[in-house]
């Protein structure tokens, strides 16, 4: 008995000491995004659109995070002859991030993981219109770099990857953009 009370203190030292060093962070930024739809036969197709996103984060140590976050990649919109139609790319992420420093106050973050992204898709013709949307796992890229106002504040200039499907039909999905970030 003795020993099983001494290894669980044991076991709860070492994970409280495994957590004091570790952070929490969040941030949030606009975005330039595109979704590279097949818009062929459209007199008018725009892919661009503007976008954002919204993340927080549990620093562990020696550069290693995970995430959580909402993405919006935008809509793209097409149309022709009184037929239109949009597509819209959002979703949750969950990424393990690497954040290592370049320079003083610079630094770079690698973010790998899935994304659970819902497309929907939307047209109308004249008095008529419609949607629907299907939610699919995708997987999720992420590159930054940022430059720390303080040690808790930093702007972050982001790259979003992804890819968007709907029924059989797949699109590239992206965004840059531009945010900040703060750690507690």
């Amino acid at each position: 008995m003795n020993k099983t009370a001494i290894a669980i203190v044991s076991l709860a030292a070492a994970v409280c000491a495994g957590t004091a060093s570790a952070q929490a962070y969040l941030g949030a930024g606009i975005s330039a995004a595109r979704i590279n739809v097949d818009c062929d036969g459209a007199d008018r197709c725009d892919r661009s659109d503007t976008g954002g996103k919204l993340y927080g984060g549990w620093r562990f140590g020696n550069g290693l995070a995970a995430e959580l976050g909402y993405i919006s990649f935008g809509k793209a919109t097409a149309s022709d002859a009184g037929l239109s139609g949009d597509v819209k790319v959002s979703g949750f992420t969950v990424a393990a991030a690497y954040r290592a420093p370049i320079a003083t106050d610079w630094a770079l973050t690698g973010r790998l993981g899935i994304a659970s992204l819902k497309t929907k898709v939307s047209a109308s013709a004249g008095s008529l219109s419609g949607s629907d949307d299907e939610r699919h796992t995708s997987p999720y890229l992420g590159l930054a770099v940022d430059y720390a106002f303080t040690p808790m504040l930093k702007l972050e200039l982001s790259a979003d990857f992804s890819r968007a499907k709907y029924d059989s039909e797949k699109a590239a999905v992206r965004s840059l953009g531009l945010g900040l970030r703060y750690d507690f």
